[in-house]
Parts: structure tokens; C-alpha cells; sequence
């Protein structure tokens, strides 16, 4: 069973023979032997180790030693699990470097065998402790991802949804963020290190308001309270782009942690299950090395033959080498091109997977048992009245919010402060009532959908059109101004800007503000305030 695979682009100072002298060194350990680096390179059929576990390596060089380029190296180590009967682990190492001097591709590989289908024991997922090694010693390429934890902040909040929905991105993305107490749930270096090469992994610092951050990126790429949220390359669908996500909640984290496995683990699990294959499709294996090593004894035995004689026995045998190597060649031709296939239908796979997520969604909710429509029904019978009053056309502001809260109680919150203002306008003679319909009706339907969908606020207050809704006052706050506008809920005090508007009078008649904040934890709207218009 394929674990773990990664490719890497390092250019390492001492080229090629540096990896394979600490690939040697690590062997070493594990096994509690010495390893010859420079035997390893040179290529050893089978060595048993200490540890019982064995030890190969091929490369394509010359009967003298020298590089043959492209040049290709693999060791394979394969140990027995200590704690598993039946099953053993096999790590492999491959290098491929086109041209002296050139960059080096690293691709490692951790797979499983298991003697028969007994031998059923879970197993967790993680990668070579020469990973780590090979990244602080081989100067990896600028583009690798995971050199270094990245934040998430109001300031870079913008280009963070920029790198997210970029095209030519082709590596998950992971967002960590702190619990209440501000601590991770893992510590962010630590699980970059297990996903360098993989992923990048962004922090948002505990003192950064999420709120703020998500108006910008959407919820779909946040992670509140602890969670953690994996964002997979951007990909174009039938509904548009989209991006995969998988969020692994503070609960959900909590159980895993019961479980007695890593959250790690189960990260690098939830991303290796979509880039093992791939990766292993470009890993340089012993089966590589061994078809270019044979390709390489092929070209050298035709041109010798050429070169010892023209007898049509030498003639007919060089063309059936010849026809041997254009037979080799085109086998690697049509697996190249059944992989290219492979990749266009998984691509094909995911994208209506994605699709049929999205209409679950936007049908979530919509289906009912005739029970339940029959006291809804019941339910619903006290707003004949407030509904009449909307269709006569001048509905009073507390009627609108009765018929909003009742309508939408599972989406909006009307605090006392905002029940208290919008009898005050009542009182005040309010002709707005349709207005306030409109409006709330949108906050309500349109602009919640938006965002519970995940989208940032400057997509979803485009439902309002130019001039009814504004996320900041005009005017900057005085402290009596931000204390009228800060409301109780729960237990703890929310600064409401977001405020919708009409009207610019002084007049409790003719004119309206809601000032309102978007849980996104909840899923819901709370609203402080529904009438005049407040001072600053």
C-alpha cells in the first residue's frame, strides 16, 4: 500500500553523491550498521543489515563508474514492522539529474507489503525522519512548498485568497488557527516539517480577528476555533471554480486525538490520498533505473556491432536490437500517455464530485416529511396578519422584523436593542415599511447565502446594489459613537459597522439603519440595531 511519495528539486553543492551519502547515513542509523555511501552509488544487488532489513541500489553508470545522463539512481530499504507481524516497510530513494551540474529530483517513496490479506492493522501515515534531513542539508528550489510557515492576517488576507484561487497553483494549502485560548492544535513548524514538499501551511496568529479576515477570503478557506482546513488546488466546473476543501473541526480534531492518532497524521493522510498516485507516477523506482541501465547496454551493444563489421548476420542482428529499442520506446510512450488519460478522468472525477457537493448543499434543508410541513404549517398561521400588512403595502417596522425573524429565525437574530430602536420609529410615524422589507428580505436570503456559501463580503454586498449597505461608517467613530454601536450577545460585546441604509434625513419617519454582524461560526446574521440613524 502506497503511504507516502514526494518529489523534491534540490541543487545540492557536492551534486548527487551528497544525497546518497545521507541517504547512506540515514540507513545507517535505522539499521545501527555502517553504510559505504560511495558502494551504494555504485549500485549493490541486495545487502543484509543488522536489523535484518535489506539494502539495493541501482544507478546508470559505466562498467568504470562514470554518469551516464540522464542520470538515474535508486536505493530500496526494506525493513520488517516491529509491532506487525506480516508486514513489511519499503522506503526508496530516486534521483534523476538531466545534466551535469543541473538541478537534482529527489522523489521519495514509503510503501507497505503485506504477506496476505490477515495482516490487517491500521496503519498511520507518515514520512522518511530523511525528509527533514535532505531539506536543511540540499538547498531545495525556491518553488518547493512548506519551507516556512506562512500567516494569515487582515493585511495579507487579500493575497491569500489571490494565491489560493491562482491557477498555476499545484499543492494543497493548509489553515491552522488557534482555539480560544490561542493555542494550535498543533504546532504550525511541526506540521509544515511533516508536509514540506507537500503543502503549505498558513497560521492565523491568535490575535487577528477572523471576522475581518473572512469578509476578505470567504469562509470556505477560513478555519475558526481551532480547526484546520485543507484548500486543494483551484479547479473549473460545471458551477465554476471551486476549490476542495476538507475541514477537520475542534470536535473532530478532539476524536482523533482520543483515538490515540497524530493530528499530523491525519492531515498528511487527508492530502497523501490525493497526491500519492501522481507523485508515484514520476518517482524514479529500481524499475526505472533497471529499463534505462538495460536501454543504455542496448545503445552500447548496436553501436560496437556496427562498429565490428557489415556481414548480413551483424546487419540483421543489429536490426532486431534496433527494433527491440524502438519497442521499449514506444511502451514508455503509451504509459505516458495512459497516465495523462489517468490524471484527465480523475481530474474529470473530482470536478462532479464537487459539483454533486454544491447541489447537496443548496438542498440541504429543502426536504421535509408531511409532518413536518403540517406544523410548519401551524406554525406559520400567526403571520397572516403581518403578511396582509405587507401586501397593503406600509407594513409598521416591527411588523417587517416579526415577519423577518419568523420567516428566518434559523438565519437572523434581532437583539432587544434592535427591537427597542425599531419601536422607537414606529412611534416616530416610519413610512419605510416596504423599504425595510426589501432590504431585510436580502440580508436574509441573497447576501446569508453568500456567505454561508463561502463567499468573502465584498462578493455578497453586491445583492444590495451601489448605495444600501456599507461595511464602515463614513465618518471615523468617536468613543460614544463606537459604544452605540457595540451590542451584546452571548455574553461578549460586537462593534457594528455593517449597517444597511436609506434615507439621509434626521427623521425616526423616513429614514432606516440595521446595523447587523455575520457570525460565521454560527451561520447566522445578529442584528443590533433596526432604526434611526446613530450618531457618530
Amino acid at each position: 500500500m502506497l503511504v507516502y511519495v514526494n518529489s523534491f528539486l534540490f541543487e545540492p553543492e557536492q551534486g548527487p553523491e551528497q544525497i546518497i551519502q545521507l541517504a547512506a547515513k540515514w540507513v545507517g542509523r535505522r539499521a545501527k550498521t555502517y553504510v559505504d555511501g560511495t558502494r551504494l552509488a555504485e549500485g549493490i544487488r541486495e545487502l543484509k543489515l543488522k536489523d535484518s532489513s535489506t539494502l539495493s541500489s541501482r544507478a546508470t553508470v559505466t562498467e568504470d563508474g562514470q554518469k551516464l545522463y540522464p542520470y538515474l539512481f535508486c536505493a530500496q530499504l526494506s525493513p520488517r514492522d516491529d509491532k506487525v507481524s506480516g508486514r513489511r516497510w519499503i522506503t526508496e530513494i530516486g534521483l534523476r539529474q538531466e545534466a551535469l551540474g543541473g538541478p537534482v529530483e529527489c522523489s521519495l517513496l514509503l510503501k507497505t507489503e503485506e504477506v496476505s490479506a490477515r495482516v490487517t492493522a491500521t496503519i498511520q501515515v507518515t514520512r522518511p525522519k530523511l525528509v527533514e534531513q535532505l531539506i536543511r542539508a540540499c538547498n531545495p528550489l525556491g518553488q518547493t512548498p512548506g519551507l516556512k510557515v506562512k500567516h494569515l492576517t487582515e493585511e495579507s488576507a487579500l493575497a491569500f485568497l489571490h494565491e489560493v484561487e491562482r491557477d498555476g497553483r499545484d499543492y494543497p494549502i493548509v489553515v491552522i488557527s488557534p482555539s480560544r485560548d490561542g493555542e494550535y492544535p498543533v504546532e504550525p513548524d511541526r506540521l509544515r516539517s511533516i508536509l514540506v514538499g507537500l503543502s503549505d501551511v498558513v497560521a492565523i496568529p491568535a490575535t487577528e480577528n477572523t471576522f475581518a479576515i473572512e469578509e476578505s477570503v470567504g469562509r470556505r478557506y477560513m478555519a475558526f476555533g481551532g480547526a484546520i482546513n485543507i484548500v486543494f488546488p483551484v479547479r473549473n466546473g460545471e458551477r465554476g471554480r471551486f476549490c476542495e476543501t476538507v475541514l477537520l473541526r475542534p470536535d473532530e480534531i478532539a476524536d482523533i486525538l482520543e483515538g490515540g492518532n497524530s493530528i499530523e497524521s491525519e492531515v498528511l493522510a487527508a492530502i497523501t490520498h490525493r497526491t500519492n498516485l501522481p507523485y508515484s507516477w514520476r518517482h524514479t523506482s529500481p524499475e526505472k533505473v533497471g529499463q534505462a541501465v538495460l536501454r543504455a547496454q542496448l545503445s552500447r551493444t548496436i553501436e560496437r556491432t556496427k562498429a565490428g563489421g557489415h556481414s548480413e548476420e551483424v546487419a540483421e542482428y543489429v536490426a532486431l536490437l534496433e527494433a527491440a529499442d524502438q519497442e521499449l520506446q514506444a511502451k514508455d510512450s503509451e504509459i505516458v500517455r495512459i497516465r495523462s488519460e489517468c490524471e484527465v478522468k480523475d481530474q474529470e472525477a473530482r470536478t462532479l464530485q464537487a459539483d454533486i457537493a454544491n447541489l447537496k448543499h443548496a438542498l440541504s434543508g429543502m426536504q421535509s416529511s408531511d409532518d413536518a410541513r403540517d406544523e410548519a404549517a401551524e406554525a406559520l398561521a400567526p403571520l397572516r396578519e403581518l403578511v396582509a400588512a405587507l401586501l397593503k403595502g406600509n407594513p409598521s417596522l416591527q411588523q417587517v422584523m416579526e415577519l423577518i425573524a419568523t420567516l428566518y429565525a434559523d438565519r437572523i437574530i434581532f437583539l432587544d436593542a434592535a427591537r427597542a430602536s425599531a419601536k422607537e420609529s414606529d412611534r416616530g410615524g416610519f413610512r419605510l415599511g416596504a423599504k425595510a422589507y426589501e432590504l431585510l428580505h436580502k440580508l436574509a436570503t441573497e447576501y446569508w447565502q453568500h456567505l454561508a456559501d463561502g463567499k468573502s463580503d465584498q462578493q455578497a454586498k453586491a445583492v444590495f446594489g451601489q448605495n444600501a449597505y456599507a461595511a464602515k461608517e463614513a465618518s471615523v467613530l468617536s468613543n460614544d459613537g463606537k459604544r452605540r454601536r457595540t451590542f451584546s450577545y452571548r455574553g461578549r460585546d460586537i462593534l457594528m459597522e455593517k449597517h444597511l441604509k436609506h434615507g439621509v434625513k434626521d427623521s425616526l419617519a423616513e429614514t432606516l439603519r440595521v446595523h447587523f454582524e455575520w457570525l460565521a461560526g454560527e451561520k447566522k446574521i445578529v442584528i443590533g440595531h433596526c432604526g434611526k440613524h446613530l450618531d457618530f
